[in-house]
Formats: C-alpha cells, sequence, structure tokens
C-alpha cells in the first residue's frame, strides 16, 4: 500500500480534494448528516475541481439510509432544450454534436438534486451547507498540480469563450497562486437563499441568454421546467453480496452485466496480475457495452427489462463476439466522486461532472457558470435509442455503487472517474474485494487494465503479466496512471461495533478523513 486508509468508528469522508473532504467532516463534526456533507462537499468540489465538476454539471447518488436498510437513488441529470432534435441538426449538415459547442450543453441538473435530497433527509439549514463552497469561491484557494495542467492542457479550448476566458485565465496558471472565483461565488449566495435562483431568476436568465449568443436552443423554460428525480435503484447477487447500481438513464446496468457474466467464471483463480484475468474480462466487456449501446439512454425510451431473462440471454450470447464500441472517448478522469459515511450508519455514495474537461468550454460569464457538454452522448442516428430529441435524458456515464451483504448491512459503497470506461473500473474494483479478498486501499492501488472503446486496444497499467504473443493490441501505461480515480468506503464489524475504512487512490489528489474518531 502506498497510503493508509483512513479508519473510524464515528465518520468518514473520501473526496478528491483535501479542502472538500475538510468540509464535509466540519458538517458531520456540526452535527449534520451523510446527505448534509454531501450537500456541502458537492458545492465544495464544484469550487475546487472546475476541471472536473461544476453548477454547470449532473449528479448522481445512491443513499443508504441505516434505519430503514434501503437504498434510494437521485437523479441529477438534465435534458435537452425542447426546442432540439436530431432531424434539425441533420438539416444543419451536423453529422455528430461536437463536446464544444452548444448543442451540447443539458440542463445542469445539480443544483436541484442537491436541493432534492436534502430536501428529503438533510437536517441542518439549507443556506449553511452551501456558504463554504461561497466562501472558497470569493477568497480563493492555492492551485494544486492537477488544475494547473487541466488549464494548460485545455487553454487553447477555454480561451475562444469570453466566459471561459474571463473565469479561469486570469491569473498566473503556477502551483499555488491563489484562483478565485468571485462570479461563481454570487451565484453560490443566491443558491444558498433559495435553489430556484439557479433554475427560475437572475441566474438562468444568464444562462439562456449566454447560451442563445452562442447559437444554443435552451431557453429559460427549460431551466424553469427542470426537476431531478428519484428512481429505484438496480441489483444483483453476486458471490453472496447484494451489488446496487444505479438505473438508466445512467451506465450503471453495464457493471451489472458485467458482474452476471464474471459470476459464471472461477475470478479467483485467474489470478489477480494475469493476462488471463485481463483476456476473461475483455469478453465479458464486449458483450455487456454491446447491450450497453443498444438498449441503455433516457428511461422513458427504455423497452427492455435490463436485467431480465430476454436480455441476459443476449448478453451471454454476445460473449464470444467481436464488437468495437461506436463511443467516443473522453480523457477518463472529467469527474469526481466521493462517498460520505456519518455516525448514524448513513452512507451516500455520490458522482458528478461536467463531463470533458471544463465541459463544453462554454462559462456564462456574469455567475462563472461552466456548462456540461453532456448532450454529446447523444447521436443523429435515426431510430437509435440515444438519438437526439426534445426534452431528452441522454445515456450518462456516471454511476456508483453500493453492496450490501446477506443481513441486509451495508459493507462497501464504491465509486470512481472513468467516464465510458466506469463500469470496467467498477467491475475490477468490486472482484478486488469479493473475490481476492484485498483490503479498500489495495484495491484501490492494484494496478489496472482498460478496453478503449474506440480503438478496441487494452491499456494496462504496469504490473501486469502480459506475454509477448498476445492477440489483443496492448497500450502499456506506467503505473500510476490516471486510469480513474477511485475511492472506497468499508464497514467492519467486530465485538464493539462498526469500523469505518475509507481509502482514496494514488492516482488523484483525495484523502479520507474525520473530525471525530470514536
Amino acid at each position: 500500500m502506498f497510503k493508509t486508509p483512513f479508519i473510524s468508528t464515528y465518520e468518514v469522508v473520501v473526496s478528491e480534494h483535501p479542502i472538500a473532504s475538510v468540509i464535509g467532516a466540519k458538517v458531520l463534526d456540526a452535527g449534520g448528516n451523510a446527505v448534509d456533507a454531501a450537500v456541502a462537499t458537492s458545492f465544495a468540489l464544484s469550487v475546487l475541481q472546475p476541471q472536473l465538476s461544476g453548477l454547470g454539471g449532473d449528479y448522481f447518488a445512491l443513499i443508504y439510509i441505516a434505519d430503514e436498510g434501503r437504498i434510494y437513488f437521485i437523479n441529477g441529470s438534465g435534458y435537452s432544450s425542447k426546442t432540439i432534435n436530431a432531424e434539425l441538426l441533420r438539416s444543419l449538415g451536423i453529422s455528430e454534436i461536437h463536446p464544444n459547442s452548444p448543442y451540447s450543453v443539458t440542463i445542469p441538473g445539480m443544483v436541484d438534486s442537491l436541493h432534492n435530497m436534502w430536501e428529503k433527509f438533510g437536517v441542518l439549514e439549507w443556506g449553511d451547507l452551501v456558504r463554504p463552497a461561497m466562501e472558497l469561491a470569493i477568497k480563493g484557494f492555492p492551485m494544486y498540480p492537477s488544475l494547473v495542467k487541466a488549464l494548460k492542457d485545455n487553454y487553447e479550448i477555454l480561451v475562444r469563450d469570453e466566459g471561459s476566458r474571463s473565469t479561469y485565465l486570469t491569473s498566473d496558471l503556477e502551483i499555488g497562486n491563489i484562483i478565485k472565483f468571485p462570479n461563481m461565488g454570487k451565484a453560490l449566495e443566491l443558491i444558498s437563499e433559495d435553489y430556484r435562483n439557479f433554475y427560475e431568476g437572475e441566474i438562468a436568465e444568464a444562462m439562456a441568454n449566454y447560451l442563445s449568443s452562442k447559437g444554443g436552443f435552451i431557453d429559460i423554460s427549460d431551466f424553469k421546467d427542470y426537476k431531478s428525480f428519484w428512481d429505484e435503484p438496480l441489483e444483483i447477487e453476486y458471490r453472496g453480496y447484494k451489488v446496487f447500481e444505479t438505473p438508466p438513464n445512467t451506465q450503471g446496468v453495464t457493471t451489472l452485466h458485467i458482474l452476471h457474466l464474471l459470476s459464471h467464471i472461477n475470478v479467483g483463480g485467474l489470478g489477480m496480475l494475469t493476462y488471463e484475468r485481463i483476456k476473461t474480462f475483455l469478453k465479458c466487456f464486449k458483450a455487456a457495452y454491446r447491450i450497453r449501446d443498444k438498449y441503455v439512454g433516457d428511461p422513458r425510451y427504455v423497452s427492455k427489462d435490463l436485467l431480465g431473462n430476454e436480455v441476459i440471454g443476449e448478453l451471454i450470447g454476445m460473449l464470444d463476439d467481436a464488437y468495437t464500441s461506436r463511443k467516443t472517448t473522453p480523457a477518463i478522469g472529467d469527474t469526481t466522486y466521493y462517498v460520505i459515511s456519518d455516525r448514524y450508519g448513513n452512507v451516500v455514495s455520490g458522482i458528478q461532472s461536467i463531463f470533458y474537461a471544463f465541459g463544453s468550454g462554454i462559462t456564462e460569464p456574469k455567475y462563472g457558470i461552466t456548462f456540461n457538454c453532456r448532450g454529446s452522448s447523444f447521436n443523429l442516428i435515426k431510430g437509435d435509442i440515444n438519438e437526439l430529441a426534445p426534452r431528452k435524458y441522454p445515456l450518462h456515464t456516471l454511476s456508483s455503487t453500493i453492496i450490501l451483504d446477506s443481513n441486509n448491512s451495508l459493507k462497501w459503497a464504491l465509486g470512481t472517474s472513468g467516464g465510458h470506461y466506469r463500469p470496467q473500473i467498477h467491475a475490477q474494483l468490486i472482484t478486488n474485494l469479493i473475490d481476492y479478498g484485498l483490503d479498500p486501499q489495495t484495491s484501490v492501488e492494484l494496478p489496472r487494465f482498460l478496453w478503449d472503446l474506440s480503438t478496441n486496444e487494452l491499456v494496462v497499467e504496469e504490473g501486469f503479466g502480459i506475454p509477448g504473443d498476445c492477440e489483443n493490441r496492448v497500450r502499456a501505461v506506467k503505473y500510476p496512471s490516471r486510469l480513474g480515480v477511485a475511492a472506497i468506503l468499508e464497514v467492519r464489524k467486530n465485538a464493539k461495533g462498526n469500523i469505518k475504512l475509507g481509502a482514496s487512490d494514488i492516482r488523484g489528489d483525495g484523502i479520507g478523513l474525520g473530525l471525530k474518531l470514536s
């Protein structure tokens, strides 16, 4: 192990930025529960990691309520404009939706979904949970290596947009320099007073007007009508554990499809760092992604029971088929995941994103809100499940996981950045824990392998034994590489109660902590 997991009998916050973890832990220390801490952590990450998430992005969470022994799912993804459709874009000579175009923007769902889950489960005042992020934005924080790198790598995209230029490129891009987002602070102040200011008030008007000036179709009514929604998580059994994932429009079911196929294989006998493991998992990946591309999208358009016998039979029948997905693949780190457990045993497994680094690259200047580019997941193929249509939700790469033991008690909660690759990483983390019996920190740190959907090559971190005559194209990368940044919470029981372990990834910047240990 390169890191030591944070260990507590009381509370744990694991996020991808130390300041966000501190803010979440302070909320717990002030008497808040896991949902309160999640709200504060999410808003803080929106300021601290604008390359990965933000007010202009989406949010999903699985929420375990210990007293009920039940898992809830909140869907905070956004829909397309009521006036846009595939035929319209085809008539303009457009064949695909570019991530840096205004057509790629969907209504940001994060703010509404955070308020929705706070309204259902929170105990502290809403404004008190938003305020730490507001102060961060106004007072600023030191720039850190991965933020500086992201700003430099995406400079040419950001400099083209007036709002992005004025928001991100006014400071010297050097590690340790203080970067401030005063306009974003104004937005957070309005949100702290009333979250609907984001969807109906000055902020919504500014966002709609700016998108219109860029040639977009979203108008104020698209913001005003938006509501996040609750749905039932998906579940399968794997080796005696109950694995819960996020339902469509997310690709959570793809993780479950991979696990279903692996459940019929002696995974432990493959070896952890062997080519045999890679080759076996690769077959399962290809079958599961073929089902995803065929059936997964806006839940109102999903016509099949994705865990029913018909689809599972089709999945199994695809095991030996060659497949290359048509999905394009952004850099896989452009998302941020966190997991929080409070003193009561409640857990939030939350994830948020603007899709590509700095999303669409379009930023409303008055309030410093960078728009997502999630609409680039739509296609313009007639009859496809993800064909662009009015007020439609796109196939979403975000998902998170909670795993219960046979007594219906929470055992693990986990997630990762990873874009289209996320189900592959989830499957590796879960089998590391269950099939190989690894502790959460070792599971997170173990070398990874990914199947690149668009090039059909394997991307493999150092540490695996790859034969010289390997039949698959392999691109070796150093260890550790940015093949997803994961986190795992594990709950262990002993005679005195529960011990909580929060594992953060050496591939990222995060830490786990809590202010009360017992």
